[in-house]
């Protein structure tokens, strides 16, 4: 990236001038990209659209514009709007190399459409908070609220990126306004948490077929993909980065051998190694046994089309000439294995299927756009001088100038047939270290994978490659459209259908229910920011773990402790829990609602009281008092929380906080409670309360910025969010 420099704006400039500078800066930078692998050779700030020229999705259309409309039907941004988007477009992909620019390009339609509107003008200098709120309007009416909301932050980055370079003729700071929308009732997040897991069913059929010896290579592709995702927590794009070779195995730490897999995780957290789930190790293994043989061979032209750039792949259509040997359009046509029929001519066929073909793409590489401009060059337009053989019309004769050969095919047929980043399968990244068609586990040649169901002339020749679990692909064979038939319903399955990413979000909530942290969870599942939305674990799974048996709990003297604690018997902790060499025996206090293992001989509570926040604090089985305290405590938090409620609804300062704080605090009582009420419990059993980390000092220290906040929030992934919290707690009775 040493040779791209970020803008730096001047500070006598005002910022109409401002903004001139930042798109003359990105002009010069876009080319740029290219030696960086960010965007493709090709590309011109002209252009409608980069979406094929390296930047995904990218189309500069108007807001509202019909997505799949004709092109005499588009609107486009208009200048000098557009190149105000433009030089931003430039400025996410190329300079800071974000694989994905959709939301800061979707976010920039609306501001245009809301800066019109409001200010008669494109002049993005005269953006204000009146504008941006307007362009949230419009994301509330078009898009559902987690879309919105996600669009309303990236348009508050693009404000910041203004402020910061000088672009605002008045610089101000904006938030916007939009929130994710709260997640309802308890039904409705159970409703809502189902259609983010795979059924059963779907995973028992794909299990069975999996296990079955399926004769087409398109299902053997199909139910591998499912098995890798299941193996480990991933995304259906990275398994584009996965060589053949991407199983190695470590010593685990009982000893024995670990099966792990090299991986590279999408979206910033890179290359990393991935332990396989435990028990799927043999499922990795058949997979390699059943895709290696379908993609070896596709991996061997893979590497001869790399190391043999300039020269035409042979196969028993390619005539025998040199590389610059003039071809007929007969020769032509069978090197690219184009069919003529008797009515319809090979020069036709290579005109229709092959030139006019590549004249609709905007998004050429110079290579191809001068070869393909050479041979148009020389083409006869007209309709063609008659020839007659014995008085009857034999065929037509055309002065084309152009002169046809291999090595123009070549480039000609790469550019149509390759993906335009090989010979790598996805993308450049920072620090990224690509993986080659002729590596991945997943190359196959374009048109190798038929689909039974489509027609013959439908399918893609096999000139190129391609990666075989393509996401568009499997989202169809998995039953994501109704367009086509899918693997479920050609076995007879019938109507079952899966995402790919809800086997992510499968694994997640299955590691939380085994106890692993929600940083643990990041790690393994290559975030690298908290994932706590894909755990699905049900509301009374997480209120079991808020209150729940202490793993050190003393359960030999059960009725001996049910004793002292009814009789207000000094306690000790020997009577709570079994002690370890080094550690001191002392007498626990009790307080109103169970008992204390905090040492106050060393210092005095941290927690100042605040007994529901402490995971020191134990409540024992069988003592009536205290269960009664409990149910008093939660009655007083009840109305307190419902008053909390009343505040926020007067739109009262910092009644938000108080009804997180004082509903967490309902929560945990009300868990105790229904874990002490349970039958399954015996007299004396000790039920252990969740910490949440807060203490007096942990405190101190978050406020003098030695700490960050958030290290200590983790501790808190077991319990439920905001939303959640509320919805329980409606359903309190007291």
């Amino acid at each position: 990236m040493s040779n791209i420099i970020d803008f730096k704006p001047q500070s006598y400039l005002k910022a109409a001038a401002q903004l001139d500078a930042f798109i003359a800066w990105a002009k010069a930078t876009l080319p740029k990209g290219v030696r960086n692998e960010r965007v493709y050779a090709g590309i011109r700030w002209d252009m409608d659209s980069w979406h094929k020229s390296g930047v995904y999705g990218c189309a500069f259309s108007a807001y509202g514009s019909p997505r799949y409309a004709k092109a005499k039907d588009k609107k486009y941004m208009q200048p000098p709007f557009i190149d105000f988007v433009k030089a931003l477009v430039v400025y996410y992909r190329v300079f800071l190399g974000k694989q994905s620019v959709k939301g800061y390009l979707y976010a920039a339609k609306a501001l245009e459409l809301a800066l019109v509107e409001l200010s008669g003008t494109r002049d993005v200098t005269r953006l204000s908070a009146a504008i941006c709120n307007r362009a949230c309007e419009h994301f509330k009416t078009k898009h559902p609220d987690y879309v919105a909301y996600q669009l309303g932050k990236n348009l508050e980055r693009i404000v910041k990126l203004m402020r910061a370079k000088g672009l605002l003729a008045t610089p101000f700071r904006w938030s916007s306004p939009l929130r994710i929308k709260s997640s309802g009732t308890l039904k409705e997040q159970r409703e809502n948490h189902d259609k983010k897991l795979p059924s059963r069913e779907a995973i028992i059929a794909l299990g069975e077929l999996f296990n079955n010896d399926l004769a087409s290579p398109l299902d053997i592709i199909t139910t591998s993909a499912c098995v890798l995702l299941l193996s480990q927590p991933s995304r259906v794009g990275e398994l584009a980065d996965i060589e053949r070779d991407f199983v190695v195995f470590k010593e685990g730490a009982n000893g024995g051998q670990r099966m792990f897999l090299r991986w590279y995780a999408e979206k910033g957290f890179g290359a990393t190694v991935k332990p396989v789930v435990t028990g799927m190790e043999p499922s990795v293994e058949r997979v390699i046994e059943l895709v290696a043989p379908i993609t070896d061979e596709a991996r061997q032209y893979a590497a001869w089309l790399e190391d043999h750039p300039d020269e035409y792949p042979s196969h028993e259509g390619v005539p025998l000439k040199g590389q610059d040997e003039p071809l007929s359009y007969d020769e032509a046509c069978a090197a690219l294995k184009l069919q003529s029929g008797r009515l319809v001519s090979p020069r036709h066929i290579f005109k229709y299927r092959l030139l006019d073909s590549l004249a609709k793409n905007k998004a050429l590489s110079p290579d191809a756009q001068a070869v393909l401009d050479e041979i148009r060059a020389g083409w006869d337009a007209s309709n063609g001088k008659k020839f007659y053989v014995n008085g009857r019309l034999s065929h037509y004769v055309f002065n084309d100038k152009a002169v046809i050969t291999l090595r123009k095919l070549n480039v000609l047929m790469r550019e149509k047939y390759l993906p335009k980043g090989f010979p790598y399968t996805t993308s450049a990244g920072e620090g990224k270290n690509r993986v080659k068609y002729r590596d991945a586990l997943f190359t196959v040649r374009t048109g190798s994978l038929p689909n039974e169901t489509k027609s013959g002339a439908k399918m893609a020749h096999d000139l190129g490659v391609e990666i075989a679990t393509n996401p568009f692909r499997l989202r169809k064979q998995l039953g994501e459209t109704n367009n086509y038939q899918n693997i479920f319903e050609r076995h007879g399955y019938g109507k079952l259908n899966v995402n790919t990413h809800a086997f992510r979000h499968e694994l997640n909530t299955e590691m939380h229910r085994a106890g692993l942290s929600q940083l643990l969870i990041d790690a393994f599942s290559g975030r690298t920011s908290m994932g706590s939305v894909y755990n699905h674990e049900t509301v009374e799974e997480r209120t079991q773990r808020v209150a729940h048996y202490h793993p050190k709990t003393k359960h030999s003297n059960a009725a001996q402790r049910l004793e002292k604690v009814k009789t207000n018997q000094p306690l000790s902790l020997s009577d709570v829990r079994d002690l370890h060499k080094g550690d001191q025996d002392l007498v626990i206090h009790q307080t109103h609602v169970g008992i204390c293992v905090h040492n106050f001989a060393s210092e005095p509570c941290p927690k100042m009281g605040a007994c529901l926040t402490c995971g020191k604090l134990g409540c024992v089985k069988g003592d009536d008092v205290k269960l009664a305290n409990l149910k008093e405590e939660r009655a007083d938090l009840k109305r307190r929380y419902d008053k909390a409620l009343d505040a926020k609804s007067r739109d009262i300062f910092g009644a938000s906080e108080w009804i997180k704080k004082v509903g967490m605090d309902l929560y945990k009582c009300n868990a105790l409670i229904r874990t002490l009420e349970n039958p399954e419990l015996e007299n004396g059993d000790i039920v252990w309360n969740v910490d949440n980390g807060w203490t007096l000092t942990n405190n101190a220290t978050v406020m003098a910025g030695l700490m960050d906040a958030n290290v200590i929030e983790a501790k808190n992934e077991q319990l439920p969010s905001l939303d959640e919290l509320s919805a329980i707690l409606d359903d309190i009775e007291v």
